[in-house]
């Protein structure tokens, strides 16, 4: 159905194979000195990326960049880089082949191409200890039942589909399975948010708290999942650290969270003034006529949903492992920060393709709030 296709697309702005080993969890290796690291990773200076390699760099790992030096490259000055194109084939690879360097550890950031993923591998499995891929929970086949683990059964796919985000990102899981034995992690974050995000929850649901006098929201409290950046860095670094392999889903916030306190905790956290007009979810989706999910992001009804478990997917695995989160407010601040200040490079399919406009939020407020029991209004949809 075209909600469920779009929701698993959103994750990409917002990220199955076999058996995976893992180690004992953070807390019998608490005590283990840290090694400094050698790691390269691929890309970095966007959007997750810049987040990870802070997360290493506070760590006083040694941090090499590979990537085109075309998105933001005034980032991390002081940082190693190496050059090149992974849209160029092995091609691509040349100057970085040319270092002849053993990594301790490999990240890949965000390739959702196994093309690019295997070629990765050919140039790379021989000169890494373990190397890392930011997959997603989009891999999953679908999200009907409630607590997804990562054992749940993924899409099934066989040949790259230009723009089938989902299928491709299982079939560059196979690949970093196949080229690496038990030598790898893989991480699902649900949507991603935080620093340099250019999606909805920064650009459109924040900026309208703080810059609209009232804003419609259903009255429901729907439960939400999203991973900050920075908790990604940070797990990541930390499996390199502690040698930590497998597949781990990083969702989040620590405790479940309901779109109605969402919304007053960001409201509450940016000190804003706008007014929550709290609208029946029947009256916005049969007379406003609004989508969940794509007209007000990050919002899915479970009355209604035949998928409930989508934002209800298990982190049961990657919090036994050591992973942290962000306070929610905090959350915020930095993403509205990051909004404010611009650090982010606008996505036009995201701007396009969630939210509504200033214009028909107020005309569905207003008919809301002078609604009468005899009438049946109607709301354009322009």
């Amino acid at each position: 159905m075209k909600q469920s296709n779009t929701r698993r697309a959103f994750l990409r702005h917002v990220c199955a194979a076999g058996a995976s080993t893992v180690l004992l969890p953070a807390f019998f290796r608490a005590n283990a000195q840290t090694p400094k690291l050698n790691v390269l990773v691929l890309g970095g200076t966007n959007f997750l990326g810049p987040a990870i390699v802070n997360a290493l760099v506070e760590k006083n790992h040694q941090v090499t960049l590979f990537n085109r030096g075309i998105t933001n490259p005034s980032l991390f000055p002081l940082l190693s880089k190496i050059r090149g194109d992974r849209e160029n084939g092995i091609d691509g690879y040349q100057d970085l082949l040319n270092e002849n360097r053993i990594w301790d550890v490999v990240i890949d950031v965000w390739p959702e191409n196994p093309n690019f993923v295997e070629e990765a591998a050919r140039v790379l499995r021989s000169r890494t200890r373990h190397y890392m891929f930011v997959s997603s929970t989009a891999v999953y086949r679908d999200y009907r039942e409630l607590g997804i683990t990562e054992e749940a059964a993924l899409r099934e796919s066989e040949v790259f589909e230009e723009g089938n985000y989902n299928a491709n990102k299982v079939l560059c899981e196979q690949i970093v399975a196949q080229n690496f034995g038990s030598n790898f992690t893989i991480v699902r974050p649900g949507a991603i948010v935080g620093d340099r995000d250019p999606g909805p929850f920064g650009t459109y649901l924040l900026d309208r708290i703080v810059n609209r006098s009232q804003i419609l929201a259903p009255d429901s409290n729907d439960p939400v999942q999203f991973v900050d950046a920075a908790d990604v860095g940070r797990f990541l670094t930390q499996c390199g650290e502690q040698n930590i392999s497998g597949v781990y889903n990083l969702v989040g916030p620590a405790e479940t969270l309901g779109y109605k306190d969402m919304l007053n905790n960001i409201r509450n956290t940016l000190n804003s003034n706008v007014e929550i007009i709290w609208i029946h979810p029947e009256f916005l989706a049969n007379t406003a006529r609004l989508e969940p999910f794509l007209d007000i992001p990050f919002w899915i009804p479970l009355e209604t949903d035949p998928e409930p478990g989508f934002y209800q997917v298990s982190n049961a695995k990657a919090v036994q492992f050591g992973l942290h989160f962000t306070d929610l407010s905090e959350t915020v601040r930095i993403s509205y920060d990051s909004v404010e200040q611009n650090r982010f490079i606008p996505e036009s399919d995201t701007d396009s393709a969630f939210g509504i406009s200033n214009d028909r939020e107020d005309e569905i407020i207003s008919l809301w709030t002078n609604r009468t029991t005899n009438e049946n209004p109607t709301i354009s949809q322009a």
